[in-house]
């Protein structure tokens, strides 16, 4: 799903906001994809987006990172508004998954 997120950066002050993508979404955290990798143990604001709306706007705190040039990931956990989380967020989800979720079983598989 498409996220927004943003944070404050610790040396020039500036708000900084970047745009992503959900990897996962579980009942306390999420794993986004972003173009720029918030500090660990900084506190970014999440917002899932639906049609350009926000859906759920919630407070998360950086656990880890995978600095993959190709795939830059942050694994978030949800600091505020844990209840609205698991409705919202979880019940999107898998409408997301559903929706984008197509199987071409005339692909070939490779072992």
């Amino acid at each position: 799903m498409p996220v927004k997120a943003s944070w404050v950066d610790a040396v020039s002050g500036e708000t900084v906001n970047v745009e992503g993508m959900t990897e996962n979404v579980g009942e306390a955290s999420a794993l986004v994809n972003l173009e720029t990798l918030p500090p660990v143990g900084g506190e970014v604001r999440l917002r899932i987006m639906e049609e350009n709306k926000t859906i759920i706007d919630v407070l998360t705190q950086v656990i880890r990172v995978e600095r993959d040039p190709s795939k830059p990931m942050a694994a978030l956990s949800v600091l505020d508004n844990m209840k609205k989380w698991k409705n919202t967020a979880m019940t999107a989800a898998q409408k997301w998954v559903t929706r984008h979720w197509q199987l071409n079983y005339e692909e070939e598989w490779v072992n």
